[in-house]
């Protein structure tokens, strides 16, 4: 194997939350320089920064999540990337990374990517060794998500039903997990009737609330009222457990980390 240039584990994965290693593999979005870039997203501005490395390779994220392991206590591994086209090519990679951490290391592993067009190229992460997975729809109002994610509405959402039916076939209900950020602009009543849809494929509905992120075309924006939060953590928790889901059951991921949320402090199961 070519000679690596080593870096600082912080640049990277990170710890999120108590017992969970994150890395974004591919620092890059082919959407960031273009009308389609997701105005809440910050994805390269701690590359700008020079906070992280703009690719992880899977020699460079095995090795840190055994160190991880070793020292830290993790429990878990979040890997995360910016939209790479054609998406089957950051599939390829990103898997690739899964076979060396688990060849490396014994860690549940989650990956966050966008639908592929052809959900059966999800079959590569299965193969490869993959725990659990998150697609990311965020809104399931189509007019603010063509606002605010364009390249997400312009997908539709016949592509994530696609990409989250075949995803609960090769991973099981509870497994698969969908951001719903709650204070982009939409009626409450929205955000429950999407938990309900995800609940009853079998998807899990992490429910998020709008956090402004500095440098972003949102960075002005408020976040959700903690009252509507409140009414929306119930309700979701309540479309979970109708559905045999929670927090507690995800092998990895942010569902199991839960320090972007607070849905599962609602959970009664």
């Amino acid at each position: 194997m070519p000679h690596e240039r080593r870096h600082p584990d912080e640049k990277i994965a990170l710890l999120h939350g108590k017992d969970c290693l994150a890395s974004t593999v591919i620092q890059k979005c082919v959407y960031w320089n273009s009308k389609n870039r997701c105005k809440f997203c910050g994805i390269e501005l701690s590359l700008q920064a020079g906070a992280t490395l703009a690719l992880k390779t899977p020699r460079q994220l095995a090795e840190t999540a055994k160190k991880a392991r070793e020292t830290n206590k993790i429990k878990h591994l979040v890997l995360t990337n910016g939209a790479v086209n054609p998406s089957r090519r950051g599939i390829a990679y990103i898997a690739d990374c899964v076979r060396q951490i688990k060849k490396q290391v014994n860690i549940p592993v989650h990956v966050q990517i966008e639908p592929p067009e052809d959900a059966a190229e999800l079959e590569e992460f299965k193969d490869a060794g993959l725990d659990t997975i998150g697609l990311h729809i965020e809104s399931f109002d189509m007019d603010i998500l063509a606002r605010i994610a364009p390249a997400k509405a312009a997908f539709g959402l016949k592509r994530y039903e696609s990409a989250w039916r075949k995803a609960v076939q090769l991973f099981g209900p509870n497994q698969v997990s969908t951001f719903l950020i709650a204070g982009l602009g939409e009626r409450m009543e929205s955000i429950v009737d999407a938990a309900r849809f995800l609940g009853q494929a079998g998807v899990y509905p992490f429910l998020v609330p709008f956090r402004p992120i500095p440098g972003t075309a949102m960075a002005d924006k408020t976040p959700p009222d903690p009252d509507a939060m409140l009414f929306l953590y119930e309700k979701v928790s309540d479309i979970n457990q109708q559905n045999g889901m929670s927090s507690r059951q995800s092998r990895a991921g942010c569902v199991r980390c839960g320090a972007c949320s607070a849905l599962a402090e609602f959970e009664k199961w």
